[in-house]
């Protein structure tokens, strides 16, 4: 059996495979796991082999019509439904997609739907997919694919065959990266650990300079600290006007892992850390916090995250996390005149 091209899944793998070479594919399949993980990549997969004429239990020939329409993204039987970044999948689309189900297939042995991600569907597109699935028309075959599963209607998890994706263990990841895209060295490294076992978003991230850009926001964090020329107010505006994915992610990083070494009294290993190359930095300052104080610092991350994810004032939200940041314990009362 091959890897699908997959990290780290040989469990969905091996149930995708079994479905296939049984020739007993479920109406509709959930694959459920954290953003990267390859559900997309292992959902098209699935489409290809459901799709070609030769048959599901064995490789697409790449030949057959199916095969060619698919590659070249004009399959006829194929509907494939995906949703950008805060986009919200409609009912009028879950209806067309309903009226296309019911058709017989042009040219393959049944229609393949792939729905990405099915979170995405708001509440009367969610009832309305659920009557497909409750119902299924005829020889269609649904890929559901979600990165939080828990916010779907029960009744649609129900209806299908969960197919979960894992987090892949760090040193997996590392591994992918320098033997597959030849990627290594330091920003390598801490890209696989920023993914949080996601080989796609450790693929994102090392084509960043994620050491220096993680460097700049702890630079930062010190000097707002320490109350240098770097003022609270000069950070949050720079913070601000930059794009996010440039400093928020280390710094939620940052904090869970002084949050990590705070609850361990330092004795947690620098190999679970995802800054491990400034373990020592860790460890300095968690032993200026306390265990409430780094748990408050986590909490006004998540709050910040939130604010940012909410198209909140991102200003004045990074301003409500730095105060929290220089005064763990709240800041100083003013004397009375």
């Amino acid at each position: 059996m091959t890897d699908w091209g997959l990290v780290g899944q040989g469990g969905a793998v091996g149930l995708l495979e079994g479905s296939l070479q049984r020739d007993q594919v479920p109406h509709a399949l959930l694959f459920a796991g954290p953003q990267g993980t390859g559900k997309h990549t292992a959902a098209g997969r699935m489409a290809a082999r459901l799709l070609c004429a030769a048959g599901p239990q064995v490789e697409p020939c790449g030949q057959c019509p199916p095969c060619r329409h698919f590659r070249a993204g004009t399959a006829p039987d194929f509907i494939d439904i995906e949703a950008g970044e805060g986009e919200e999948i409609r009912i009028d689309r879950v209806r067309e997609l309903g009226r296309q189900a019911q058709l017989t297939a042009q040219e393959s042995p049944r229609r393949v739907v792939r729905l990405d991600p099915a979170e995405a569907l708001n509440t009367y597109a969610a009832n309305a997919l659920l009557k497909l699935l409750e119902e299924p028309p005829g020889e269609v075959a649904f890929l559901l694919i979600s990165h939080r599963p828990e916010g779907l209607l029960p009744t649609i998890r129900s209806r299908c065959q969960l197919v979960p994706f894992r987090p892949v263990p760090v040193a997996e990841v590392e591994t992918w990266l320098a033997r597959e895209q030849e990627l290594t060295g330091e920003d390598a490294r801490l890209a696989a650990r920023l993914a949080g076992g996601a080989p796609g978003q450790a693929l994102h991230w090392a084509e960043r300079a994620v050491v220096e850009e993680r460097n700049a926001v702890l630079e930062s964090l010190e000097a707002v600290r320490g109350g240098g020329g770097q003022s609270l107010v000069e950070t949050a505006e720079r913070w601000a006007g930059a794009e996010v994915a440039a400093w928020l992610p280390y710094l939620e990083a940052w904090l869970q892992d002084l949050a990590r070494v705070r609850v361990s009294s330092g004795q947690v290993p620098a190999e679970r850390l995802v800054n491990f190359d400034r373990s020592d930095r860790l460890h300095a300052q968690s032993r200026r916090l306390g265990a409430a104080e780094a748990a408050q610092l986590v909490r006004a991350a998540a709050r910040l995250r939130e604010a940012v994810n909410g198209r909140a004032n991102t200003r004045l939200a990074v301003e409500d996390f730095l105060v929290a940041w220089r005064w763990p314990a709240g800041p100083p009362l003013k004397a009375a005149p």
